[in-house]
């Protein structure tokens, strides 16, 4: 069946946490997909009191680059805002996903498989 199984997987990976002011949730399944290709991101943000950052994203045909941004991205967003250069916040997105891309081309990031991620949706704030 290609990129797809006979039947999906309804196993459901399910978080939760809170930090001061918010509480949050959610759930992930990997579906008719062989793999899940998908990551998501919910932290409350320790270094910028009431500050929190959810995201989810498409691993387009492969998990590495979404794993990849997962993983990195928080703490590129901290540096940005931390040498000041993220006073906008839609400014600190645009640039920390540039830094992915820089980032994945670098020779000491190399992601084994093909594949991209896309940016499902965002929120930072208080």
């Amino acid at each position: 069946m290609g990129a797809y199984l006979s039947q999906p997987v309804v196993e459901k990976e399910v978080f939760d946490g809170s930090g001061p002011g918010v509480s949050y949730g959610g759930s992930a399944m990997q579906g008719w997909r062989r793999t899940m290709e998908d990551s998501h991101l919910a932290e409350v943000l320790p270094q910028e009191p009431g500050t929190s950052l959810f995201a989810v994203f498409d691993g387009h045909g492969g998990a590495e680059v979404a794993k990849f941004c997962q993983v990195h991205l928080p703490a590129e967003l901290a540096r940005l805002r931390a040498e000041g250069e993220g006073d906008d916040v839609g400014a600190s997105l645009v640039k920390v996903f540039h830094r992915m891309d820089d980032m994945l081309r670098e020779s000491k990031c190399v992601v084994e498989r093909g594949g991209g991620a896309a940016l499902l949706w965002v929120w930072v704030g208080s």
